[in-house]
């Protein structure tokens, strides 16, 4: 087995406070407490609160898009695969107990001069938009379609992220499932 390592302790501890309870709410002093670190530990590793955030939002990049990677890998159909970003976000809803996009959370509490985070954000919401306006333009539309692929790649990605609003809101997917739905209705 591999030992644990205190650097694991302390990304485990923030990932769930920093999306439980906020940034703005999580103290060093309970992330040392609930890491069962000592202070000199953490400062180590990390010289801030705000080192410590950078570390937590560039591994949620890399994990966030390495599970939606390993839930597509086997889907090969563009529409399937826009479909699975959907159920991609609905499992990740659900196995949070509906608790919202972890990015949104963090960016909520930013003020504009934290501009290395902002832009981590804004990187998170263009790799995703890029993957969904690549498989979109995979797709075999019709040549008279309504809406050109710009457009409907914007449909897609406001859908999941209003989708994923409201399932924290609600506490429920159905707002996900409608929008799988119209998606299919407006390929």
């Amino acid at each position: 087995m591999k030992p644990v390592v205190v650097v694991d302790k302390i990304m485990e501890t923030a990932d769930r406070l920093f999306y439980e309870q906020g940034y703005n709410l999580t103290g060093i002093n309970q992330i040392i407490e609930e890491a069962n670190i000592s202070k000199p530990s953490l400062y180590n590793h990390f010289k801030s609160k705000s080192d410590l955030l950078l570390a937590y939002i560039d591994q949620l990049y890399k994990n966030w898009f390495g599970g939606l990677d390993a839930f597509i890998k086997d889907i090969h159909d563009p529409m399937d695969q826009l479909i699975a970003f959907f159920d991609y976000r609905i499992v990740r809803q659900i196995s949070s107990n509906y608790g919202g996009c972890a990015w949104n959370k963090i960016l909520s509490e930013m003020p504009k001069e934290e501009v290395g985070i902002l832009e981590r954000g804004a990187k998170f919401k263009s790799e995703l938009k890029t993957r969904i306006a690549s498989l979109v333009k995979q797709l075999e539309r019709s040549k008279d379609k309504l809406l050109s692929d710009e457009d409907f790649t914007e449909i897609i990605f406001s859908q999941l992220e209003s989708g994923v609003l409201m399932a924290y809101i609600t506490k429920s997917h159905e707002s996900l499932e409608n929008a799988k739905s119209i998606i299919r209705k407006l390929a």
